[in-house]
């Protein structure tokens, strides 16, 4: 493909139940999806993608498994000894090659692929430069961003991470919380209408927060959705031991170091 595109929609703040160290991070009982999930809740397109099979051993009444997932899903956990928000973001794309360890998105930049990033925070990396970003104060104005930039960006990666989400997180407040990603899954059900058919989309999230919990960061398996509108059969990517397998996609998926020893390769389960 000429042209290929990845779009990374990052729901930061949206966990899917204790990860196993969680006792070292006070997060014993942490559940953001389980805590939040009522008859209030309307995730459709995000349960079209495979949320409810992700929780295929602890299933949750209101968010049930699709018997015909149009995602490919799984989870991962963080392994970083840092539990909040930079540090996650930071292990879900640091790529490390065969000469040293370096953002995937500076090493996209590097080799002049077109990279945007669409959030609430500044950029930090070392390309920023070369690197398009917009800040963004709001769920609904991301979107409007983000599908602004899918109109002029034909190829590349385009990250964006919503900042409203986290907010209701940070805030402890579940009714909103439970409101605001309802919101977002109607908003992803037209970004999803809006893909090319050769794009790559992955819904994740760079780290946990339960709004019922007493901690800000929560740790907990993080949600991995994957889809391409040509493949909608979807299947279980299981358990990915790192939120580091998001930069070695992307790496993969671009070509972006020939020299490195293979890694898994979500991206060949999929196209």
């Amino acid at each position: 493909m000429a042209n290929k595109r990845m779009i990374i929609l990052d729901l930061a703040s949206l966990g899917m139940g204790e990860a196993p160290d969680a006792n070292r991070f006070f997060s014993i009982g942490a559940d953001t999806l389980g805590h939040i999930a009522s008859k209030d809740l309307n995730v459709a397109n995000l349960k079209s993608l495979g949320l409810g099979n992700i929780r295929w051993d602890n299933e949750i009444d209101t968010i049930a498994q699709e018997v015909a997932p149009r995602g490919f899903y799984g989870k991962m956990v963080n392994v970083i000894s840092q539990n909040d928000a930079s540090a996650g973001f930071r292990e879900m794309f640091d790529y490390t090659t065969s000469l040293r360890t370096i953002s995937v998105m500076d090493l996209m930049a590097e080799q002049k692929f077109n990279v945007a990033i669409i959030s609430s925070f500044a950029n930090y990396l070392e390309k920023q430069d070369e690197i398009h970003s917009v800040q963004v104060p709001n769920d609904s104005k991301a979107f409007v961003e983000l599908s602004g930039q899918m109109d002029i960006q034909d190829s590349g990666l385009i990250y964006c991470q919503l900042p409203e989400l986290k907010q209701f997180a940070h805030h402890k407040d579940v009714d909103g919380y439970t409101q605001q990603l309802s919101h977002v899954d109607k908003l992803l059900g037209k970004l999803m209408d809006n893909l090319r058919e050769d794009d790559i989309l992955i819904v994740t999230s760079s780290y946990a927060s339960d709004p019922s919990y007493q901690r800000d960061v929560t740790r907990e398996y993080l949600p991995i959705m994957v889809y391409n509108p040509q493949n909608t059969a979807g299947k279980s990517l299981g358990i990915k031991r790192s939120a580091g397998v998001i930069a070695n996609v992307i790496a993969a998926y671009f070509d972006l170091d020939n020299h490195h020893e293979a890694k898994p390769n979500v991206i060949k389960e999929i196209l």
